[in-house]
């Protein structure tokens, strides 16, 4: 067993439990938990992609499906007259009793009661028409052979037959040597071996293979499906160094059968010297070393090295290389970035030590004058300088990668890279560089479909995901650093178009940084530049992008104003904009946290956020007055605690309530969120309204809304808390000692339960 993926296997499915237990997010995306700008789908050779690097899952990527390729290769036989769709219906869709019965009627012309769509079947025509019997009998014994396969589901899985399919092995062997059609012949030949391996003869199988596959010259499918059933055999038989040489090279020549291979190959454990030995070559020795290397999550520059020296044309060099890029974005650059979210990286962080010998690998391979593509290799040592924010050293390789790159993957990759070190080794984003960038995010949108959220390609996936992080890593952050946090703002609004986070749920969407970290005057920035006729193509690139309507802005300000508690600016804003969520409750007693108010029902019959700001504002006016109604009061600090984390109409201040927030002691440092989770204002007026009012019903509840109150900023996390909120809350010695024979105090006992601990501690 592969250890070191069983243990990283093993933690992403813990993780992935506690992440839904404690925190109902979303499983890690294998293709996504770090910053990613270097495309594993580089390769010049394509075909090797559930062997690029992903720390989470055991393959990146399917491989193309056998069916699909054996179609292509029935295709060619038929010379291409057949349809795809009519081939796929005939080969996997129809039983062998149909076929038997063509096979009838064109033999000895058999009345026959054949469906209108069998009939209408293009191969079904050309077989009536071509009485090409030689290859509809080998579909027919096909059809045969496949009831002796194993099923999907090793659990349901028939028991072997061997018998029967011993004299199917027999029969396959006779027919082959009857058949005149070479290709049809490879075909008779591998179901003979299939149905002699599956019925344990394993030497039989290998027996086989050597005396009527092996004469048969071929590259096809069908010829490395044959030899893996003579690879496993040999694995059975106790020779696994022999069976892994066999399986390397159906890993080389045969794409829809690597992953099967580089399975197996794991299962026989066979020493890689052994295997060596069998070799022919250096290029064959290249295939083993690189399918060991394959199997390292961790970095291992080693298995590049081997390979190269064996083999530097080989294309698997390509992977490998991708493969160690990826994984230092994972375990390096992934720090460098984004240190808070490092848990989730799968290797290791390399020392600067290891970084730079790895660079100093690829510069060596990159002008050793063997490998392929030299551009490619000084394009990766180039990004790895940027990783080590060693400019200069990017900006030298990059300009020697740029002759001699011809082709459009390496292309980009140079692009990206360029990209990235001109944004960092640029002093400012000012309005020169930003219109260089425009350029750029014009030339990234073409590489990406907005409109396409599902099956996308291995490019696709990661263009769309590199654009983003580029925004997210690198550019907003230098808006930030710049103090403009509306363009950062801007940005955030493109990012959001080019790809959604599927798993980072710690990062805010560029409407939720609008709407919880903008200030009113950078509201008003936003809002006044959206309106602006004479915006520089970048600017107006990016209102392009906003995605917000000017009355959506306008109800952000509005909000923006509420939480403030200026209700005269919210009036004027939600009269200018509207105002979409409403509220039954909002002015409604609310003596225990809980009883949230479902969004839809509020609308029946309740008030809008403009209904909600006018009545505080009139409820100001009010408290300016001289003897104030000590209803007024408590109306007032109800409306602000109704709107605060733990009200019934929390949906007034924020968008979205996380379940799992509290007070802490950072948000004194906001004053939206002091007020939100420490509902300081909602305690001051509650304690006006009871020092206004003679009534002790009436002042017993707003004094002890008030201890509700005192209990909201108190910090979750201290180890005294429930001390403080018993024992230590200022208003429950009062209530007891002066309002303890009201009937509010006497129902509020039975519900309290600080109250009631409170009362048996003094007693």
């Amino acid at each position: 067993m592969n250890w070191k993926r069983f243990t990283i296997f093993l933690s992403s499915l813990l993780f992935c439990f506690f992440a839904d237990v404690f925190s109902c997010g979303p499983e890690p995306d294998p293709y996504d938990y770090y910053p990613n700008f270097y495309n594993p789908n580089i390769g010049a050779k394509q075909g090797f992609e559930p062997f690029y690097y992903t720390g989470l899952t055991s393959y990146y990527g399917m491989e193309e499906s056998e069916q699909t390729i054996n179609l292509k290769e029935w295709s060619a036989f038929f010379k291409e007259k057949v349809k795809e769709n009519d081939l796929n219906e005939f080969i996997y869709g129809y039983t062998r009793p149909d076929l038997a019965a063509l096979y009838a009627f064109i033999d000895k012309g058999t009345p026959h009661k054949l469906t209108n769509n069998f009939i209408k079947n293009e191969l079904t025509r050309y077989f009536i028409e071509s009485k090409d019997l030689e290859t509809l009998g080998y579909l027919m014994y096909a059809k045969q052979c496949e009831a002796y396969t194993h099923s999907e589901d090793v659990w349901t899985a028939p028991i072997p037959d061997s018998v029967t399919m011993m004299r199917l092995s027999r029969n396959g062997v006779q027919l082959y040597k009857a058949c005149k059609d070479q290709r049809i012949k490879e075909r008779f030949a591998f179901q003979a071996i299939r149905m002699a391996h599956y019925s344990k003869t394993f030497k039989q199988a290998i027996n086989l293979y050597d005396s009527i596959a092996a004469p048969v010259a071929s590259s096809s499918l069908i010829h490395y499906k044959a030899l893996a059933l003579k690879a496993g055999a040999l694995l059975r038989t106790g020779q696994p160094a022999k069976s892994v040489y066999f399986f390397s090279r159906i890993f080389e020549n045969a794409p829809s059968q690597r992953t099967l291979a580089y399975l197996n190959t794991g299962w026989a454990a066979a020493d890689p010297q052994q295997v060596m030995k069998l070799c022919a070559n250096n290029s064959e020795k290249a295939t083993v070393a690189a399918m060991y290397a394959f199997r390292a999550v961790d970095y291992n520059p080693e298995g590049l090295k081997e390979v190269y020296q064996l083999d530097p044309t080989s294309p698997m060099l390509d992977v490998l290389l991708a493969r160690e890029i990826n994984k230092m974005e994972d375990g390096f650059l992934y720090s460098v970035l984004d240190d808070q979210a490092n848990f989730l990286a799968m290797v290791s962080k390399p020392e600067q030590t290891q970084v730079l010998n790895l660079q100093q690998l690829l510069d060596n391979f990159a002008t050793g004058g063997k490998v392929k593509e030299p551009a490619l290799w000084h394009t990766s040592s180039a990004y790895i300088s940027f990783m080590l924010k060693d400019y200069a050293g990017a900006n030298k390789r990059l300009a020697t990668a740029k002759s001699n790159n011809n082709r459009t993957a390496v292309q980009d990759q140079w692009e990206i890279v360029r990209l990235l070190v001109t944004v960092n080794e640029q002093p400012k984003i000012d309005k020169d560089f930003e219109a260089k960038l425009l350029e750029s995010f014009k030339w990234l949108d073409t590489r990406i479909d907005t409109s396409k959220k599902d099956n996308k390609s291995i490019n696709e996936m990661f263009f769309a995901r590199m654009y983003r992080n580029l925004l997210d890593y690198m550019i907003a952050p230098r808006y930030a650093k710049q103090n403009d946090p509306v363009k950062k703002a801007l940005i955030f609004m493109k990012r959001d178009q080019v790809e959604q986070y599927s798993f980072r749920y710690d990062i805010a969407t560029g409407r939720g940084f609008i709407t919880d970290s903008l200030q009113t005057a950078q509201l008003h920035t936003l809002y006044d530049g959206k309106q602006q006729k004479r915006k520089t193509p970048y600017e107006q690139y990016l209102y392009d992008n906003l995605k917000l309507s000017d009355n959506e802005l306008g109800q952000i300000i509005a909000l923006n104003y509420v939480r403030q508690h200026d209700f005269n600016n919210a009036v004027t804003w939600f009269k200018r904009s509207g105002s979409s969520s409403y509220s039954k409750n909002v002015f409604i007693d609310q003596l225990q946290d809980f009883g949230y108010e479902d969004a839809d029902s509020a609308k029946q019959g309740g008030i809008s956020q403009l209904d909600y700001a006018i009545k505080m504002a009139d409820l100001e006016k009010k408290m300016k007055g001289k003897n104030v109604d000590p209803n007024v009061y408590y109306q007032y600090a109800t409306g602000l605690f109704s709107i605060s984390y733990y009200g019934h109409a929390y949906q007034f201040s924020v968008d979205y309530r996380p379940s799992t927030w509290w007070y802490a002691p950072e948000h004194e440092n906001t004053p939206f969120l002091k007020q939100y989770f420490g509902c300081y204002d909602a305690e001051e007026y509650y304690k006006k309204a009871a020092e206004a009012s003679t009534d002790k019903e009436f002042k017993a509840k707003a004094l002890f809304m008030a201890a509700r109150c005192a209990q909201k900023h108190i910090n979750a996390k201290d180890d005294d808390w429930y001390m403080q909120a018993t024992h230590q809350n200022a208003y429950f010695p009062l209530l007891v000692k002066d309002y303890s024979n009201t009937e509010f105090y006497k129902e509020i006992m039975g519900q309290c339960g600080y109250l009631r601990d409170f009362v048996k501690a003094k007693r």
